[in-house]
């Protein structure tokens, strides 16, 4: 007898999956029992939202469908932000809850949620599992989580069907969608808008966030002398030490960056999803969308859309003519020297841009960095150079406060041999700081930095900016290092560089969890 917990962790695992996150209740211990037996890993977390957080981040950093669970009534509903997070900033994830057997549900009404109709805004499909159609269920989890654009699916389990015997059925294993072919008539239209343009600007986006993009984007880039601007998502494919880069849209001053974008005569769009764009684009330059779908939302207008693998659409664009530099460098490097000097200003105490910059000198290339939200999720998306794909993580298209800490947990614990750093603000740090004990009873080797200033700062200047007092956005102040002894964790306060510098020292190898609390003046956000 296989049950149907087993079955599906099999599936699971010939999946790529190893780890599955949550927080359990009596409902789904049956469930948890068959991954395990199956070979998968329960990371027990201390709430449902940050597992979410965490199997979401190793989905974007692998590939590989992550797996939450969570119990049926309030687990479920905790698991809400997480799931959201997954739809909107389009990760591949599966969502797993409990419900009431079908025999009871029309009677109880104790713990009684309708979970799918809660979860159908923000996931990809909704199934309920049964003995007989687990197999078929499952495949088509995988399937439709990974198929573009990727994003979460919802997969209900009775309380009474774990432990079935699953009706095993001999189907072909889950596939990638296929790729469409490029047509050539596209490309050849993109390269003539390309010879003719004068100002052109390439701006790459999340689907483009990938190895296999990173060297045909830069060649692409070179051959014809064009400037480069990111994403948030897509930090880290074209490395932010080049002469080509500008900088990364949606960060701090971000104003500057589409002043620019307003100086150019044409927009390559390189993977580039509208979710990821926080104001209308209103550019009035003329836009070539390459992406592995078509330009169906129509959140920008596109002349020529150049649809199908986009490493394979950039080495066809370089092919299809002779490239022409089209911007001196002196040029770029006028403005990237003036943008940079703009958004790291000068202030008599410790600045965000003066920790990540320190930060960035101890950890290695590869390292993986997760940021939070709020002021915190802007300097960092701006200030911290990435240099290769899928090593910087944020929550952009939902932008969840809460985010940062759990996915360097989930991080760490699925790349046990690389540095890995959060950067969070002491506002979403409050959120999630019982995931500190995760992160120990785990023995993670994760760097928390967080910019504290007791302050929600985004908002507060937000008030500040609409002339109104400052209302439920300050905070009273943590004792940070008592937090971290509370968990048996080193804690750090900092407020100097040379303070900063010894709490960091070693920082890339450390095998526990180590909080630095960096005291920074929030008026150097302002730019």
């Amino acid at each position: 007898m296989v049950s149907v917990a087993r079955l599906v962790g099999d599936r699971l695992r010939e999946a790529g999956v190893r780890y599955v996150f949550g927080h359990p209740g009596g409902e789904v211990v049956d469930l948890i029992e068959g991954f395990r037996d199956a070979g998968l890993e329960f990371v027990l977390t201390r709430h449902e939202t940050p597992a979410a957080f965490m199997a979401e981040a190793i989905a974007s950093a692998t590939g590989v469908p992550g797996v939450c669970v969570g119990t049926l009534g309030p687990g479920a509903t905790n698991l809400v932000t997480g799931v959201a997070h997954a739809w909107l900033d389009r990760g591949p994830l599966l969502a797993f809850t409990g419900q009431l057997p079908p025999d009871r549900f029309a009677i109880t009404t104790h713990q009684k949620i309708d979970t799918s109709a809660l979860y159908a805004p923000i996931t990809k499909w909704q199934a309920t599992l049964t003995y007989a159609n687990a197999p078929t269920v499952i495949e088509r989890a995988l399937r439709v989580a990974l198929a573009h654009r990727p994003g979460p699916v919802l997969v209900e389990v009775p309380s009474d069907v774990a432990t079935q015997e699953a009706v095993d059925v001999a189907l072909p294993r889950f596939v990638t969608e296929p790729t469409l072919a490029l047509d050539a008539d596209a490309v050849r239209d993109a390269a003539a808008r390309l010879r003719e343009s004068k100002r052109p600007l390439l701006l790459a986006g999340m689907d483009a966030n990938d190895d296999a993009v990173r060297e045909p984007l830069r060649r692409f880039a070179e051959a014809w002398c064009v400037p480069v601007m990111v994403s948030p998502k897509a930090k880290g494919v074209f490395r932010e030490d080049h002469p080509l880069f500008l900088g990364t849209i949606e960060g701090l001053g971000t104003a500057y960056l589409y002043d620019y974008v307003d100086t150019c005569d044409l927009v390559i769009m390189v993977g580039l999803d509208p979710v990821e764009l926080d104001r209308d684009w209103t550019a009035k330059a003329r836009v070539i969308h390459v992406g592995p779908l078509p330009n169906d939302d129509r959140y920008y207008g596109s002349d020529v859309e150049v649809v199908g693998r986009i490493d394979d659409a950039l080495e066809r664009l370089l092919l299809a003519a002779a490239p022409e530099p089209k911007l001196p460098l002196e040029e770029l490097r006028a403005f990237r020297d003036a943008f940079t000097a703009r958004v790291r200003p000068e202030r008599d105490g410790l600045t965000a841009q003066q920790v990540l910059t320190e930060l960035r000198a101890i950890l290695p290339e590869d390292a993986l960095v997760t940021t939070d939200v709020g002021y915190n999720k802007a300097v960092t998306t701006q200030c911290w150079p990435a240099y290769r794909p899928r090593t910087f993580f944020v929550s952009n298209g939902l932008s969840s406060m809460g985010y940062g800490l759990p996915a360097a947990i989930g991080l760490k614990v699925a790349h046990r041999g690389r540095a890995v750093a959060c950067v969070i603000g002491d506002g979403g740090l409050g959120m999630v700081m019982a995931e500190l004990e995760t992160a120990a009873r785990l023995e993670l080797g994760v760097v928390i930095v967080v910019l504290a200033d007791d302050a929600l700062s985004q908002v507060r200047a937000g008030q500040e900016r609409r002339g109104y007092p400052h209302t439920g956005t300050t905070f009273g102040s943590i004792d940070h290092i008592a937090l971290a002894g509370s968990f048996g964790i080193d804690g750090h306060e900092v407020t100097t560089l040379e303070d900063l510098r010894r709490a960091l020292r070693d920082a890339a190898s450390v095998r526990r969890p180590r909080l630095v609390a960096a005291h920074i003046d929030p008026t150097a956000y302002r730019v």
